[in-house]
């Protein structure tokens, strides 16, 4: 069964743009591992790179319930992996939104339109909000201003699928 990826792999690799690691961050998840726990906020370090340490293996991811969520994504055409994905959670602890595809280090938190989130959860609450290109991917499927673009209109997606 070499040919089928797992959560667990997805997440070990952190590859920048791929989904499981931004479901991981915006839903708060608990990365597992033959060793210890870590909190997703402290797993993800960088490009395919984590907190795992030598010797180290995930042997179980732990999510826990959000009130809602929704995960969209701009796929690439040729890898369907995302150019930019959001995932939006709306949690006990408040809105969460982690976007992936974009960032030249990896998942991150979008933490302007989490507050916009946590006064209400709409789209419109969104709609206005403009994602900064600064740090973001630039390379021949987009520039780093059209993803910051891609993140406001994903975010919004988003936030409708998930209502």
């Amino acid at each position: 069964m070499r040919h089928k990826g797992t959560i667990g792999g997805s997440i070990a690799n952190n590859d920048p743009a791929a989904d499981y690691p931004a479901a991981c961050l915006a839903l708060g998840a608990t990365i597992v591992t033959n060793k210890r726990q870590i909190v997703a906020g402290d797993f993800f370090k960088g490009l395919f790179e984590t907190a795992l340490a030598d010797g180290e293996i995930i042997t179980k991811v732990t999510f826990p319930r959000a009130e809602t969520s929704a995960y969209v994504k701009f796929r690439n055409p040729a890898s369907r992996f995302a150019l930019v994905g959001v995932f939006v959670a709306k949690t006990a602890q408040g809105a969460r939104v982690a976007v992936t595809g974009a960032g030249s280090s990896g998942v991150f938190r979008w933490k302007e339109a989490e507050a916009a989130l946590d006064k209400a959860w709409s789209e419109a609450s969104v709609a206005g909000l403009k994602a900064s290109a600064d740090g973001l991917n630039a390379d021949i499927h987009a520039d780093a201003e059209y993803r910051a673009h891609l993140i406001g209109v994903m975010t919004k997606r988003a936030v409708a699928a998930a209502r």
